[in-house]
């Protein structure tokens, strides 16, 4: 009889531990979804055993403290190559508790938390990021026009396009492509061709300005003319579609000269137009005159890293306001 408990205890545990190794693992999946534009980070755990979530959302991750109504044990780590997703893992807290960790690529909007009796399920908005395209003039065998202090157009532009592409991509809003990142020569239908490929959402093309009266100084901003003015207007392509582009280019460039800082003199009559090819592109487009380097005073401050800086800002801004108002 003796021998009889000590069988029967043992199977006992055995049945037990059987149990314990089923419920330890509680995890099923971790997975990512998206329904109507909305993202929803969901996981699902064994249906035999319960929990209370305690869900915790931050701009770029989230945490949930999940208490069981058994011990558990925690998963192991998960990496994922996922483009919103650095990766996620689950931490032991307590016996019974285990803290669900997930970092974030972005910074997201979080819209919804809900779970039942098996699962968790979190909803966030990624805000999709604005291409921009960025085009340093000139470069290479072509110097474009030559400065007071004898540096060239091509050098102002490409270190202006380079800061602007940093500032861009540092606010977290915009991907930025560079028509051109060194001292090298692009044709204007290479140009044209990396621009179409882009497919972005707005393009800004960068020069200089130079003139023979060395008084003239000032900022001004190129976008296509009306088609009546343009030499082969079938080539404009679509008229609605062509003078809602050059709408938008013209808000873009009021916009910016609200912006620019006190100490860029602005020409008289700012905003021009011009039958540009560079500027021929299927988005909104304006080719930006940063200043008169025939001009002692604009060389000098074009030269100056920190006054860049300020028209960079001034860029940011104008390209800011423009998505965030809208492109009609």
């Amino acid at each position: 009889m003796f021998y009889i408990r000590i069988i029967v205890a043992f199977l006992i545990a055995l049945s037990s531990l059987d149990a314990f190794a089923e419920s330890a693992q509680v995890v099923k999946k971790v997975y990512l979804k998206k329904e109507k534009g909305v993202y929803f980070l969901c996981a699902d755990f064994d249906e035999k055993v319960s929990f209370v979530p305690r869900i915790h959302t931050l701009p770029n991750g989230v945490k949930v403290l999940l208490s069981f109504n058994r011990e558990v044990a925690a998963p192991k780590a998960k990496r994922t190559s996922h483009n919103i997703i650095k990766g996620y893992f689950f931490e032991k807290f307590s016996p019974s508790s285990l803290m669900f960790v997930v970092a974030l690529k972005e910074n997201v909007t979080f819209v919804s938390k809900k779970y039942d009796k098996h699962s968790v399920k979190i909803g966030f908005s990624v805000s999709e990021k604005r291409v921009i395209v960025v085009d340093a003039g000139h470069g290479g065998r072509d110097p474009g026009t030559k400065g007071v202090s004898g540096d060239y157009e091509k050098n102002v532009a490409l270190v202006t396009a380079i800061e602007l592409r940093n500032a861009l991509m540092k606010s977290g809003k915009y991907r930025v492509v560079l028509t051109r990142d060194g001292d090298f020569f692009s044709s204007l239908d290479d140009r044209k061709e990396k621009i179409d490929a882009a497919r972005a959402d707005f393009l800004i093309s960068i020069h200089t300005d130079s003139n023979n009266d060395k008084n003239l100084r000032g900022m001004s901003i190129y976008t296509l003319p009306n088609l009546d003015r343009v030499k082969n207007s079938t080539a404009a392509g679509d008229f609605f579609a062509y003078y809602r582009r050059l709408s938008q280019s013209k808000k873009f460039s009021e916009s910016l000269l609200g912006y620019v800082p006190n100490a860029c003199r602005i020409k008289n009559r700012p905003c021009r137009n011009g039958d540009l090819k560079i500027l021929k592109a299927d988005m909104p487009a304006v080719l930006i005159e940063l200043g008169c380097i025939s001009n002692k005073i604009d060389d000098e401050l074009l030269h100056s890293q920190s006054f860049r800086a300020k028209t960079i800002a001034a860029i940011k801004y104008a390209l800011d306001e423009f998505f965030e108002k809208g492109r009609k």
